[in-house]
């Protein structure tokens, strides 16, 4: 049958496009989560309605129906209002040549697409996939149905129904059925499709991980003996009165001193984040990360403030969030530098979870060093091996929290770090 295979052409015009998206972008290797590009999406779909348009199922008679609604709503949802130009562009394009007497039909369907998708996006990341997907099939089938109702209400006004008539509604009824289906399917296929390719980069940097606490297990305690004998050799010439050079014996302490810190940094990741589970108060761990971190953040001419919510409590390692922590706001407090800024800590609890927020008016990073964070051997500082930071997004993953860095150049940087804190199963 003839409009089989319109339905079946329709399909493929809705549903395609999203594997074509995933090939092109979601495929490709990624250092981080990678963000939906509405520019890509907003072409796409541009391109998606211009063809579900002009080829349509033919309903008999003189009437069609197509499935341009699901590109809108997906884009509007997915991409935002800009990401809207070119849908609307191909809607008006083919209003223009072919609209006759259902211009006010397609006017009234662009309104209820773009009003209903607005009021849907600004709550549509917040829902989960499985809410996602039953609601796309519910606005698709609201809009199959006032659809129904405006073409009942236009054959009323220009035509009697005949029973030509009647069996174009019998096929719009199984086209509107496959509408929703596929609208359905089109948001559950996009949500896979992003899920996969944020596990593909979790499980690469997992993989990272992994290989350098093997490294770290088999080669930091070797070296660390050597470099223990060594330093206490070096102490001991600095003893003797006569030794020449002592400025230089100096330099080779410290950079002993930097070569250990590191070989922590290396143990650290060898060792289990979670040794002991104990109850503590995230409060109090804060106000003593901050009467320490005081101190260091005066000697750099940054102003620390705080903002503490009091009794919040937790299930975890107490020393290593601490140190992961600390960690943080001993970064802020260094991009800071000589620029005489601040450095603000916030922690508040929100619903389950407790939220802590650590803000600098430091030099702020671009887009693709914040992307960078958190990788092996990449650091801003000179000297940096980039360990301390992969440590501390290892300590927070092991205590079931997220981190997420926000900045701009020359404007600061936001850390935001939620954790849980139900009571965790101690006996695990």
């Amino acid at each position: 049958m003839e409009q089989i295979g319109d339905l079946l052409i329709q399909l493929a015009i809705v549903i395609l496009p999203v594997f074509l998206y995933e090939t092109l972008r979601l495929s490709r290797y990624h250092v981080s989560v990678p963000k939906r590009n509405w520019k890509t999406t907003s072409l796409l779909s541009g391109g998606i309605v211009a063809l579900s348009m002009m080829y349509p199922i033919h309903l008999g008679g003189h009437y069609y129906f197509d499935f341009h609604a699901i590109p809108i709503m997906g884009t509007y949802l997915y991409g935002g209002a800009y990401g809207l130009f070119p849908a609307i562009c191909s809607v008006i394009a083919y209003l223009l040549l072919y609209g006759g007497d259902t211009i006010w039909i397609q006017l009234l369907d662009m309104a209820f697409l773009t009003g209903v998708s607005f009021w849907l996006s600004r709550k549509w990341n917040t829902f989960t996939n499985h809410k996602k997907t039953i609601i796309s099939f519910l606005l698709a089938s609201l809009y199959a149905l006032l659809y129904l109702v405006g073409s009942i209400v236009l054959v009323s006004l220009y035509d009697s129904f005949t029973p030509v008539i009647s069996q174009a509604y019998v096929y719009f009824t199984i086209a509107a059925i496959a509408l929703a289906v596929a609208m359905a399917f089109q948001v559950y296929l996009a949500e896979y499709l992003y899920d996969n390719a944020m596990l593909r980069v979790e499980m690469q940097k997992s993989e990272k991980l992994m290989i350098i606490s093997e490294l770290a297990a088999s080669v930091a305690h070797e070296v660390r003996n050597p470099l223990t004998v060594v330093r206490g050799f070096i102490q001991l010439f600095q003893r003797a009165e006569d030794i020449k050079n002592k400025e230089y014996l100096e330099l080779v302490l410290t950079e002993l001193d930097r070569a250990e810190h590191i070989i922590s940094d290396y143990l650290n990741l060898a060792r289990p984040q979670m040794e002991k589970k104990e109850q503590f108060c995230l409060s109090n761990l804060l106000d003593e990360m901050s009467t320490i971190m005081s101190s260091f953040a005066a000697m750099q001419g940054v102003y620390l403030q705080t903002e503490i919510q009091k009794d919040i409590y937790m299930v975890g390692n107490h020393a290593k969030l601490k140190q992961a922590i600390m960690n943080i706001v001993k970064n802020g407090v260094e991009a800071v530098g000589d620029q005489k800024g601040y450095l603000k800590v916030k922690a508040y609890q929100k619903g389950d979870e407790a939220v802590v927020t650590v803000k600098d008016s430091g030099v702020g990073m671009d887009k693709e060093q914040l992307a960078r964070l958190g990788q092996p051997y990449y650091s801003l500082k000179e000297k940096g091996t980039g360990l301390g930071l992969m440590v501390t997004f290892s300590i927070i993953q092991a205590h079931q929290g997220k981190i997420a860095y926000k900045s701009e150049k020359g404007k600061g940087t936001e850390a935001n770090i939620t954790l849980p804190i139900l009571p965790l199963d101690i006996s695990e």
